[in-house]
């Protein structure tokens, strides 16, 4: 895989993960503002993996330190989906719509029942279980859709060439 093929990986994998982030986080602040928590609580409640519970202190600093940790997150996460796609050999199409929600659910278990409960206990009691789901099946299909014609993500080695 040439150095070219390793950009074009990356910079899929992080503008997916970008556009996956910000489509969840609008789903979390429309159902946290029609639950009656408030339109910002799921970007407060992502800040407060630094600030605890001062972060449901609605102020500007909040705001940013939260969006920054979600979108930073996306791109980290867009990533690996873009390096996993090629190191499956996930062929190009539509299917990769389908493991794109598979791994948008598969993050979704561990921040609920692993990481949130201790880094983020606010978050884990706060946001319903359902809506973070589908939130994070959400990022999934569509940090996949950045990836459904990249030819760069499996270029190299076939499944066959790995296995050998």
């Amino acid at each position: 895989m040439t150095n070219s093929h390793y950009t074009e990986l990356w910079r899929r994998g992080i503008l997916g993960g970008i556009v996956g982030a910000v489509v969840m986080a609008m789903w979390a602040m429309m159902v946290s503002a029609f639950s009656g928590m408030g339109f910002w609580a799921p970007v407060q409640l992502i800040a407060a993996v630094w600030l605890g519970a001062s972060a449901m202190h609605l102020s500007f600093g909040v705001i940013i330190l939260g969006l920054m940790t979600h979108m930073m997150m996306g791109m980290v996460l867009g990533v690996v989906l873009a390096v996993l796609f090629r190191i499956l050999g996930i062929p190009g199409g539509m299917g990769r719509l389908v493991w794109g929600m598979v791994y948008g659910l598969v993050i979704w278990v561990i921040n609920q029942f692993a990481v949130l409960p201790l880094i983020d206990p606010l978050m884990a009691s706060h946001m319903p279980p359902w809506a973070f789901a589908i939130a994070h099946m959400m990022f999934g299909i569509v940090a996949a859709a950045f990836l459904l014609h990249s030819t760069s993500v499996v270029a190299g080695r076939s499944r066959h060439q790995i296995a050998q």
